[in-house]
């Protein structure tokens, strides 16, 4: 299903938005997103989380009108003091809910568990609320929910990032799958421009000492086996050895100390502030994930026109249309793996069909029309 928007006479003059995790990924900057678009409308937005998370939140929004930060030890969910933490997240809420007197709150789920302290005390005031799903397991964390208590009932709308992530999120919340949204991730589809495209790939080469010409691929994501990056070193071996091609890894994570050995192949810059322009610089983007939900990643990437080798399940969101807009690799073995990545490097003839689909996808559910989407749910809170 697709969640639709708000009436027209409805009024939001304050949201509270409550950022449960402990780090800056996808689910929290599509979250800022929303922030700015609620802000540029003069809604007055109070944006809370984890004490430690407050500056870098600060430094990605700047000055906005009418946002105000409210740093809120407890509310980051803590899966090590798996029963304690719910009960410090809704506490952390009820004390938000008391300073800011929101009409609504905006609640992003990194994970279901991590929703369910929050969502009590938002429950218990009556207080509506939109939870977004971004990330859910396969069989939706239902035990563990059960074991918290379950999901509250209370005033709202739950939403998440694609449709087999709102099938999974019901059915670990044990809600009906129609009462379940889905509103697709979206990015901003910047024009066509040759000339910037020839620069990057230029800069981007020179920065790492290569060839003007050397074949790169991306791989752009926390470096954890979820996002496949214990495949990397397999991938980018056989990568240069049979297409003399180097794989960049942008980002951090728990593997990163496990990734350093691998040298030439396998280059590790860690974490980068402009992936958007990497992706236009490089020959291709790497998803080798096993779980996601909507990813922006791809999503930018569709924007730029770079051809894209993925899992299925990186893809998910796009169901049986997946094939359609990138070349898949099969995760099931080690050489199918390798030989799925090389077949589909360098891109030939057959990509530039998969681009333009991902292209029309990308423009067809783009940045402008998932903000307009969460305003109207927003507003529709409160009508």
């Amino acid at each position: 299903m697709t969640a639709e928007a708000g009436g027209p006479g409805s009024t939001l003059r304050s949201l509270l938005v409550l950022l449960p995790g402990h780090g800056i990924g996808g689910a929290e900057l599509h979250t800022l997103e929303i922030v700015r678009a609620a802000a540029g409308l003069g809604v007055r937005v109070a944006l809370a989380a984890e004490p430690a998370f407050i500056a870098a939140l600060s430094r990605l929004l700047g000055r906005l009108p009418g946002l105000t930060l409210h740093p809120s030890p407890g509310l980051g969910w803590s899966p090590e003091r798996f029963h304690e933490s719910p009960v410090d997240q809704a506490r952390a809420t009820s004390r938000l809910l008391e300073e800011t007197c929101p009409d609504a709150a905006l609640l992003p789920l990194p994970w279901p568990t991590a929703g369910i302290g929050p969502r009590r005390a938002l429950a218990a005031a009556e207080v509506p609320s939109l939870l977004v799903g971004h990330l859910v397991p396969l069989d939706g964390d239902a035990n563990a929910v059960r074991a918290l208590g379950g999901f509250a009932a209370g005033p709202g709308r739950v939403v998440a990032v694609s449709a087999p992530t709102a099938r999974r999120l019901a059915l670990g919340y044990g809600l009906a799958p129609g009462q379940v949204g889905v509103v697709p991730n979206g990015v901003v589809v910047p024009p066509e421009d040759p000339a910037a495209r020839a620069e990057a790939r230029r800069f981007k080469r020179q920065w790492l000492n290569l060839p003007p010409d050397a074949p790169m691929l991306v791989f752009a994501g926390r470096l954890d086996k979820q996002k496949g990056a214990d495949l990397l070193p397999a991938l980018a071996l056989a990568l240069w050895q049979r297409r003399g091609a180097t794989v960049l890894a942008l980002g951090q994570g728990e593997m990163l100390e496990q990734l350093a050995g691998l040298g030439e192949p396998l280059r590790l810059p860690g974490q980068v502030a402009d992936v958007p322009d990497w992706l236009l610089a490089a020959d291709a983007l790497l998803m080798p994930s096993r779980l996601e939900g909507c990813p922006l990643t791809f999503l930018e990437a569709a924007a730029r026109r770079c051809p894209v080798l993925a899992s299925r399940a990186a893809l998910e969101c796009l169901e049986d249309r997946a094939g359609e807009m990138a070349t898949l690799i099969d995760l099931d073995s080690p050489y199918s793996l390798t030989a799925d990545a090389c077949e589909g490097f360098p891109p030939g003839p057959r990509s530039q069909v998969l681009v333009a689909a991902a292209w029309r996808h990308a423009a067809q559910f783009d940045q402008a029309a998932m903000l307009r989407r969460y305003l109207g749910l927003l507003r529709g809170l409160v009508a």
